[in-house]
């Protein structure tokens, strides 16, 4: 299972649209199984080309958006639960352990969350934290903006790709996460 997942696209709002660099990434990787969206879409124009990526799509609603999307789900992969949700719901901003709290109350062994604009790989408290960063670079509450982001993660070997576009060279991590 191949698992798309980007977040604080801020589009009109912030940015005009996803750095073509990426774009030709995403496209070129498509179809995904799932494409996971944590918030902060802004235009219902990023919900309609996120549809074109993959079989289904799972967006949540972040502190910027108005379109009538959940404030969090729970999706099952491979056999873990999965908590998604945009970020702002804790204060102050990135505040992981309290993060890793309500993923533990929702039963979550993963948290997927954006609001940060810096994508994020990290365990805190026996919760995997995955943040995908900015999908635009935009600036946010954290950033003045700057590195485009996105990440994929391949299923069951929990294989992690994190994209990111730092001036006009792609950068690719990798990282398997422990399961």
């Amino acid at each position: 299972m191949k698992v798309l997942i980007l977040s604080d696209a801020h589009i009109p709002d912030r940015e005009k649209e996803i750095p073509k660099d990426l774009r030709e990434v995403i496209e070129s990787n498509a179809p995904y199984d799932l494409v996971i969206y944590a918030g902060d879409l802004t235009g219902e124009e990023v919900l309609s080309y996120l549809k074109t990526l993959g079989d289904e799509v799972r967006a949540v609603r972040g502190n910027m958006d108005y379109l009538p999307l959940p404030e969090k789900i729970t999706l099952e992969l491979d056999g873990k639960k999965v908590l998604v949700l945009h970020g702002h719901q804790v204060r102050p901003r990135g505040n992981l352990k309290a993060l890793s709290e309500i993923a533990r109350r929702e039963g979550a062994e993963v948290i997927i969350h954006g609001h940060l604009h810096v994508p994020l790989i990290d365990r805190v408290e026996g919760i995997v934290h995955l943040n995908p960063g900015s999908v635009t670079g935009s600036w946010g509450g954290y950033t003045l903006g700057g590195t485009p982001s996105f990440m994929e993660l391949q299923l069951p070997s929990w294989r992690l790709k994190l994209y990111q576009l730092k001036g006009k060279e792609l950068q690719v991590y990798e990282k398997v996460l422990t399961k």
